[in-house]
């Protein structure tokens, strides 16, 4: 083996431009499909941790407004995978705030939560941008960011909120929230659960009851549990989202057939190098076979140099993409505040993903080694000894 890698060492270095296009144009295809799929997984995340910020991972809803949720809240609380549980009335409204801009009217999304049960189940403190939470103040909400920025507000102000059934109450800015999904903050107010109540007429029955877990993964699990036990009806949130979902694994199933046309290409020249060199060592090849080296070994040494030239590209092409993916995730793009509703790029690479881009390359660059290697193995001596 080492008298074949020998051999193929000096082959490479004898065809230093083509073997370094070789090996930039693997590194290369390694680089774009590591690299994009780790920015579309940090991307992907980012939007579905936004939209789970404020949001249950089981939303318990039964056929009409629930009554005995105090009694269900404990029941549910009994499941390992449970969080926190939170009470909520879910309904539309009206802001109206008058201020320097003059009077802001814009439709809202109400979510009366027991804000003393959301504060660790959704860690709501770590949301809070600007003033702080009162629990005794039943006449406090919380608003996004970007609204108290769209109505040039300030923590204090009051604000009037029309709800669905026309009633119409002042209440106080206490504080703001960020989500990072611009939606929910720009259109969803917090306010506590007994205000939302009496502005919907309730009484002491609830919309609806939140169940935020531990891995949000589990949520079809504990679904199915809940209709096991209760009877329920009750949704998840990737039910809730699926459109999204499949939208985004359609979007990365698509990048990822896209960027590896460009791996491929890089196995096809590979594969044109090694036939170039096969083509111009024939009579090499032929003295080789004469003084006795059998046709394996000659298979051998145009495989080795297939899989030096793979290794070095894949090896030079992951080095590369990792440092690449550090160096976006940590420190910020200029303008991608601008165009996105973050401040960093998030990057999100499994091992499983970074092991199968390897593992797929070093099968394309063996596939693309193997036939070249065994054209020149199967070549017959005199005909080898007789090529100009």
């Amino acid at each position: 083996m080492l008298f074949e890698f020998f051999i193929a060492k000096k082959h490479i270095l004898e065809h230093k431009k083509q073997s370094f296009i070789g090996i930039i144009g693997i590194a290369i295809g390694i680089m774009v499909l590591t690299v994009s799929i780790g920015i579309s997984n940090g991307l992907n995340k980012n939007m579905i941790d936004s939209i789970l910020s404020l949001s249950s991972h089981v939303t318990v809803i039964g056929n009409e407004n629930i009554k005995n949720y105090d009694s269900l809240e404990d029941t549910f609380k009994t499941y390992s995978e449970v969080k926190g549980v939170i009470p909520k009335v879910t309904t539309q409204g009206i802001v109206k705030y008058n201020g320097i801009l003059g009077t802001y009217v814009s439709g809202v999304k109400l979510d009366g939560l027991d804000l003393g049960k959301a504060i660790p189940a959704l860690n709501l403190e770590s949301k809070i941008k600007r003033g702080d939470i009162d629990l005794s103040n039943m006449k406090g909400v919380i608003i996004g960011d970007e609204l108290l920025n769209r109505i040039a507000g300030s923590i204090g102000d009051s604000i009037t909120i029309i709800s669905a059934n026309n009633k119409e109450l002042e209440l106080e800015i206490m504080a703001t929230f960020q989500s990072g999904y611009y939606d929910y903050d720009l259109s969803m107010i917090l306010l506590p659960l007994r205000t939302a109540q009496y502005m919907t007429e309730r009484d002491e029955t609830v919309s609806s009851i939140d169940l935020i877990l531990n891995n949000p993964y589990d949520a079809e699990k504990v679904s199915n549990k809940i209709y096991s036990d209760t009877g329920l009806f009750n949704r998840t949130w990737g039910s809730l989202n699926q459109n999204l979902l499949r939208a985004l694994s359609l979007e990365k199933t698509v990048m990822i057939i896209g960027f590896s046309l460009i791996v491929i290409i890089a196995g096809f020249v590979v594969w044109v190098i090694l036939n170039t060199m096969v083509r111009e060592k024939i009579r090499y090849i032929g003295i080789m076979r004469s003084m006795g080296i059998s046709h394996s070994s000659v298979i051998k040494i145009f495989l080795i140099q297939g899989i030096i030239l793979g290794a070095t590209g894949i090896i030079i092409g992951v080095i590369v993409s990792l440092f690449l993916l550090w160096y976006i995730k940590t420190y910020s793009l200029p303008g991608i505040s601008s165009i996105y509703y973050l401040t960093k790029v998030p990057i999100e690479l499994s091992l499983k993903e970074l092991l199968t881009i390897i593992g797929t390359n070093t099968t394309l660059i063996f596939l693309s080694s193997i036939f070249p290697a065994y054209r020149a193995g199967k070549l017959k001596i005199v005909e080898a000894l007789r090529h100009d």
